[in-house]
């Protein structure tokens, strides 16, 4: 009986597939992208690609440099809470309107 060669090891492969919309504050927040990468001093991070949409405007895209989930939602809500001052102090250059 012949023994079939043990495969090589091959990489573990992570996909996600966006966009991914979600609501938020009464936002609606749409993750474009997400990539992972290690630091120098081995920490995993992740570089989120993100629109969001309030009040009638829609943002640029924008991108998060987060540790985690939680790191990831305490940074949206200072970026609409950012947004929104920004909107009612009418400095609405930056954004599209959507409604």
């Amino acid at each position: 009986m012949s023994r079939r060669p043990t495969p090589p090891n091959r990489p573990v492969v992570t996909v996600n597939i966006p966009p991914v919309e979600t609501e938020l504050d009464g936002a609606k927040v749409t993750v474009v992208e997400v990539s992972d990468y290690t630091t120098l001093s081995g920490e995993k991070r992740y570089i989120v690609s993100c629109i969001v949409e309030t009040d009638g405007y829609r943002s640029q895209l924008f991108r998060l440099d987060v540790r985690d989930n939680e790191d990831l939602e305490r940074q949206l809500r200072i970026e609409i809470a950012k947004m929104r001052l920004m909107i009612t102090s009418g400095f609405t250059l930056p954004f599209q309107r959507i409604a």
